[in-house]
């Protein structure tokens, strides 16, 4: 029993380091996050959508792509950050076939 214990916490202190934080969201006045975006990473609005909601999605990315982040808009104001990232990258549009 004291070695299927000892095992047990062993497991436990070997995957804590590997549990996802929660953080809380970043959310702020859309037009100071986007003029926010701009000015430190040079991103700008490059996709958008509306979600069945109300809310806008949007990805902004870098001129060279380097960069880039996706930004939720909440129909009541606020717009939160979703994601981002690096070494974003355009694919082509895709031929959706015959009567598309």
């Amino acid at each position: 029993m004291k070695k299927v214990i000892g095992i047990a916490i062993a497991a436990v202190f070997f995957l804590l380091p590997s549990l996802p934080i929660s953080a809380a969201p970043v959310c702020g006045d859309r037009e100071v996050v986007l003029s926010s975006l701009a000015e430190k990473y040079d991103e700008h609005p490059a996709e958008v959508g509306v979600t069945s909601q109300g809310g806008i999605i949007e990805l902004l990315v870098s001129k060279d792509g380097a960069t880039w982040t996706l930004l939720f808009s909440h129909p009541t104001g606020p717009a939160c950050l979703v994601a981002s990232g690096e070494a974003w990258q355009a694919l082509p549009a895709q031929d959706k076939g015959p009567g598309a």
